[in-house]
C-alpha cells in the first residue's frame, strides 16, 4: 500500500470510528410519550475575548409540562439589554392561557398576552439584545453529534460583525415551548432567525448553543441534564401573593429605552 492510500484508508477508518461512536452511544431519550415533562438544567457561561476562558457561570432550569414552562431564576438584565425593570427575575409560560407572566421577589406580576407579545417583539428587536445581529442568514446544517449522552443537529446561523451563532438541538425531546415558539419573537414580529421558530414549535429542545464574535467565544449554554418527573401544579403557577398587572407600563419603559428616550 502506497503512502496517499495509506493515508486515504486512515481517514476513511477515522470518519467510520467516529460515525460508529456517534450511533451507537447511549444516548439519552424520553422515555414517555406526548410533551416532555420534568426539569432540563443548563449552564450559561460566559468567556473572556482575551484568554478564552470562562469568567462566568450560572445554573439556569427550565421546569415543563405540557401545557406549562417555567423558569424560576432568570437574568433578565441579559434579556432585556439591562433595560429590565428591578426585580424581576423569574418567568412563566402558560400556554393553556396564551400568555407569559414575568415576576419577582419583590414587584407583582407583568402579564403578556395578545399583542403586547408583538410589542415585545418589537421591543427586543429596537433593543438588538446586547448588540446581536437581529436578522440572520439561513443556517448551515450538519450533524449527528453525541453531546454529553444527548444526540444533536448543528444549525450554524452567520450574522453581520464576525458573529456566529451554533445552534446543537435534539428531536429526542419533545417540549411545549409556546409563546417561545410564536413569531413574536422569531419571525417577522421581532428577531429574524430562520427556522429556529419550526425547530421550537416541533418541541425540539437545544442542546448547546454557542456564540462566537470573529474566532473567539463569548457565550455557551450547555444541557447538562433532562429529569423526567411529575412536575407539582404549584410549580407552574403565579404565586398567590402576586397582583397581576398589565404590561402596558413594562412596555412603555422598554419603547423609551429603546428609542433612547
Amino acid at each position: 500500500m502506497n503512502r496517499k492510500s495509506g493515508i486515504r484508508y486512515l481517514a476513511v477508518g477515522f470518519f467510520l470510528a467516529v460515525g460508529a461512536n456517534v450511533l451507537g452511544e447511549d444516548f439519552q431519550v424520553q422515555k414517555g410519550d406526548g410533551y416532555f415533562e420534568g426539569s432540563l438544567r443548563y449552564v450559561v457561561s460566559r468567556y473572556s475575548v482575551q484568554t478564552g476562558r470562562a469568567v462566568e457561570r450560572k445554573q439556569v432550569d427550565v421546569l415543563a409540562t405540557e401545557n406549562r414552562l417555567s423558569v424560576p431564576s432568570l437574568d433578565v438584565a441579559d434579556v432585556f439589554a439591562n433595560n429590565a425593570p428591578p426585580g424581576v427575575s423569574s418567568a412563566l409560560f402558560r400556554h393553556d392561557a396564551d400568555d407569559f407572566i414575568l415576576y419577582g421577589d419583590d414587584i407583582d406580576a407583568y402579564r403578556f398576552r395578545g399583542y403586547d407579545k408583538v410589542l415585545l417583539g418589537l421591543a427586543f428587536r429596537a433593543l438588538a439584545l446586547s448588540g446581536a445581529p437581529v436578522d440572520m442568514k439561513p443556517p448551515e446544517k450538519s450533524g449527528p453529534y453525541a453531546l454529553r449522552n444527548f444526540r444533536a443537529n448543528l444549525s450554524r446561523y452567520l450574522g453581520d460583525a464576525g458573529i456566529r451563532y451554533d445552534m446543537y438541538f435534539s428531536n429526542d425531546y419533545r417540549v411545549n415551548w409556546g409563546s417561545l415558539a410564536d413569531s413574536w419573537l422569531f419571525g417577522s414580529g421581532g428577531l429574524k432567525v430562520p427556522e429556529l421558530d419550526d425547530r421550537l414549535r416541533g418541541g425540539e429542545v437545544p442542546v448547546r448553543v454557542e456564540v462566537f464574535r470573529n474566532a473567539s467565544k463569548v457565550l455557551s449554554i450547555n444541557l447538562m441534564a433532562a429529569e423526567e418527573y411529575q412536575i407539582s401544579r404549584a410549580l407552574v403557577e403565579v404565586p398567590p401573593q402576586k397582583i397581576l398587572h398589565s404590561s402596558t407600563s413594562l412596555l412603555r419603559q422598554l419603547a423609551t429605552e429603546a428609542m433612547g428616550l
